[in-house]
């Protein structure tokens, strides 16, 4: 079942845009010297890569092949839910990284005013982060259940990583999601994620 170890992988590369949100967070609650452009790198990777590519496979491929089989109809009722809770987070994320950045100059005057702008930001990467190690627990053993029961047959599997290529097309193609680990890596590198 190819499809669905190819959304688990994409769990391991997920938890590492968790590490890195939870860490931005606690950085800016400690210090607050991340550099704005590393949030906005952080809001991208969420955004397209976490929304658009990884739940846009499960929702308009994975999970309707999966709904037929009334014992996870249930299951995946709760995960589009909380797709949306992701969604929305991440877009709270966006106001406020653009907030900050629209009163910076402001801020930089201000160190009240700066954590004040810089607060909400440290709040929502670490709900997000939450958010992320709760979510992908929760899919990884529905998987696993999946794959146990082997609910998709071979020609299923294949219509389905069809379907994802086509996800892939829509996110921007197999150049834009490399481009997305390569900014997880370059992330993941930055010397407050080292310190």
């Amino acid at each position: 079942m190819k499809s669905t170890q190819d959304l688990k992988y994409d769990h391991i590369t997920i938890r590492r845009i968790k590490d890195v949100a939870l860490k931005c967070s606690q950085k800016l609650y400690e210090t607050n010297t991340v550099p704005i452009e590393d949030i906005e790198v952080i809001s991208v990777i969420i955004e397209e890569f976490v929304d658009h590519f990884h739940h846009g496979k499960e929702e308009k491929a994975y999970f309707p092949e999966t709904k037929e089989n009334s014992e996870f109809s249930e299951d995946i009722r709760k995960f589009l839910i909380e797709h949306e809770f992701g969604r929305r987070v991440a877009i709270m994320l966006r106001k406020a990284v653009n907030n900050w950045k629209s009163k910076i100059k402001e801020a930089d005057q201000d160190e009240e005013q700066r954590k004040c702008l810089i607060e909400p930001i440290a709040r929502f990467l670490k709900v997000y982060a939450i958010f992320i190690e709760d979510h992908t627990g929760k899919e990884d053993k529905f998987f696993d259940r999946i794959e146990e029961g082997k609910i998709i047959s071979e020609s299923e599997d294949e219509l389905l990583l069809k379907h994802y290529r086509s996800c892939m097309d829509q996110a921007g193609g197999k150049i834009r999601i490399e481009q997305m680990i390569n900014l997880i890596n370059y992330l993941e590198n930055r010397e407050w994620m080292n310190d």
